[in-house]
């Protein structure tokens, strides 16, 4: 991956839906050469595809958290955790907990119900998202000119 992929990458992280001879205007290539640069970093793997980045607030979810969470039957917890509409994320991580879920609900309340939902499972600890500092951060230097 060289610099230009570098650029055609932040340009397609900020938007997935500009079109490719923007984007070549932009990096100054023409529209074949980006659209096979694109067709290539699909190929490895490195875009792994496009999508839209929703609203939780208009959509009606004002409450994210993570919850840590440590179960000793691992399956039958990600079986419950893909069953739930409000897990939007789950992680395996190490150390004293098995899990970390991200959680974005309607209210406090429809929360509480959640982990009341999940306390058959093993035990949490629950941290309620004040605001969001950085988000959806660019992995990849846009170095656009």
């Amino acid at each position: 991956m060289d610099k230009i992929d570098s650029q055609i990458l932040a340009l397609l992280h900020e938007n997935a839906r500009m079109p490719v001879a923007e984007i070549g205007r932009t990096i100054a290539m023409t529209q074949p050469a980006v659209t096979e640069r694109m067709r290539k970093l699909e190929e490895q793997g490195i875009i792994e595809g496009y999508k839209a980045i929703l609203s939780s607030k208009k959509l009606g979810k004002d409450v994210t958290a993570f919850v840590l969470f440590k179960t000793s039957n691992c399956l039958d917890f990600q079986g419950f955790c893909m069953q739930s509409s409000d897990v939007i994320e789950l992680y395996r991580i190490s150390g004293e907990y098995n899990f970390m879920m991200k959680i974005i609900t309607a209210s406090m309340e429809s929360l509480a119900t959640f982990l009341d939902s999940c306390s058959p499972h093993g035990f949490s600890s629950t941290l309620i998202v004040l605001s969001a500092a950085i988000e959806n951060k660019r992995m990849v230097a846009d170095n656009v000119d």
